[in-house]
């Protein structure tokens, strides 16, 4: 009867162990998935931020084209200095 109990004893030892390494594995799989969601957060706000910053340039840029404009600036200057193409300048 003792080696059954030292049989089941040692079995026992394995399950703990394995349900450990499951554990950890479960808590390894959580942390690796917060980390990809933050990631993913990161990157929507960096896109967000370089979008608005983009917007906020085309803006300003265009207001300098307007003012020159109004300063009777060559269209072609005004393309020169800005970038903006000359349609979107007709258009201003």
């Amino acid at each position: 009867m003792e080696p059954l109990i030292d049989e089941l004893r040692r079995e026992e030892e394995g399950i703990m162990r394995a349900n450990r390494a499951l554990k950890k594995i479960k808590r390894d799989r959580d942390k690796r998935a917060r980390a990809i969601f933050w990631d993913n957060q990161r990157l929507v706000y960096n896109s967000d931020m370089y979008a608005a910053e983009e917007k906020g340039r085309m803006a300003r840029q265009e207001e300098i084209a307007r003012n020159a404009l109004a300063e009777g600036i060559s269209i072609e200057i005004i393309q020169k200095i800005t970038g903006i193409d000359l349609d979107t300048i007709k258009k201003l």
